[in-house]
């Protein structure tokens, strides 16, 4: 089976060859020049023999077509750049925001980027490119990474924040039109509000889901393969996102405290879709004497618990969120090695 027919089958439960195998990492050199970028995820999937492409697109994109200021990084072991100007800065600017066009501007540049990918594979590689949710992206383009403007907006905002929410699905919708013009087989479709931690039941029920499910049940009958990726790895609302109409979910099954987690065997007991995950991307790609041997037993271990865990070969074995920076990206090939000596070579 190549990629596409390994993951086209494990989507309509039937038999493959091997579980799944992928991973993703920022690119933060070259994530703003589609063709170094297209490039780049080319040679990275090719040599870590992925089974599909996981488009990882610089996290400020959105923020930056709507006008943000922003000193990329320079640093290849940093993908976070610095704001010297969010789009917005108070309750009113919510309201402002502008349905985009995606033919102009940074949204043109990504969706370059897909089609220079999928002219290269020409199908025989899945293609997911990156969508955070609504809610998300005002996050994004009000404090980048802290949930701590957008959560008192919700409190005392709402309507402003409603106002941006529907801005944002209406960019969105339009964004995917091209996307899969384009050739995407569906997307990595990235949440920050469903850990209880940042949002509660009744916010999540107000300010998210409707705004997912809209954009998600937009393109349901047009992609194959989306993903859902909860973010964070504790106290996740799980359970109230598996009727998602997804393929799949990804999350971090690793690095919490038994009690707080969600793992594989939790997920797998309550869903029949794909799960993506098993490996610990924090912890488990170093070796205090750079032993490769090392870090090998580390992947064997967490790929064998994570088929105990999920034996059905619905499987992907992948982190639960980006690949570590600061590691070559020789190390990632030993997950293709053990998925070969423990699923048997292909």
């Amino acid at each position: 089976m190549n990629s596409r027919e390994r993951l086209k089958a494990m989507v309509e439960g039937k038999q493959v060859d091997r579980i799944g195998l992928s991973g993703w990492v920022h690119m933060p050199m070259v994530d703003t020049n589609p063709k170094d970028f297209a490039r780049a995820l080319i040679n990275f999937t090719d040599y870590n023999e992925w089974d599909f492409i996981k488009v990882m697109s610089n996290g400020h994109y959105m923020a930056e077509a709507y006008g943000a200021e922003i000193d990329f990084s320079r640093d290849p072991h940093e993908w976070s750049g610095k704001f010297i100007r969010y789009p917005i800065n108070n309750p009113k600017d919510y309201e402002n925001l502008k349905v985009l066009d995606p033919k102009k501007g940074v949204l043109a540049r990504e969706i370059e980027l897909v089609k220079r990918l999928a002219d290269h594979y020409k199908g025989e590689k899945p293609i997911v490119a990156t969508i955070f949710t609504p809610l998300t992206w005002l996050q994004e383009m009000t404090s980048s990474t802290m949930p701590g403007p957008t959560q008192a907006a919700m409190r005392y905002n709402a309507k402003e924040v409603h106002a941006g929410l529907s801005r944002m699905v209406e960019t969105n919708k339009l964004f995917l039109d091209e996307l899969i013009k384009a050739g995407i087989d569906g997307i990595f479709y990235a949440t920050q509000y469903a850990t209880r931690d940042v949002i509660t039941k009744e916010q999540h029920e107000e300010f998210a889901r409707p705004y997912d499910m809209e954009l998600l049940d937009y393109i349901k009958d047009r992609t194959w393969f989306n993903m859902l990726h909860i973010h964070y790895n504790k106290n996740l609302m799980f359970e109230e996102l598996l009727d998602y109409p997804v393929q799949a979910i990804n999350w971090e099954d690793k690095g919490a405290a038994e009690s707080e987690r969600t793992s594989l065997t939790q997920a797998r007991s309550i869903t029949d879709k794909i799960l993506i995950g098993g490996i610990d991307q924090h912890h488990d790609f170093y070796s205090k004497r750079n032993d490769r041997e090392e870090i090998k037993r580390v992947l064997k271990e967490r790929l064998v618990s994570s088929l105990e865990e999920c034996p059905d070969k619905r499987f992907i074995f992948a982190p639960g969120c980006s690949l570590p920076m600061d590691v070559d990206h020789y190390v990632f090939t030993l997950m293709k090695e053990v998925v070969d000596e423990v699923c048997g070579a292909v």
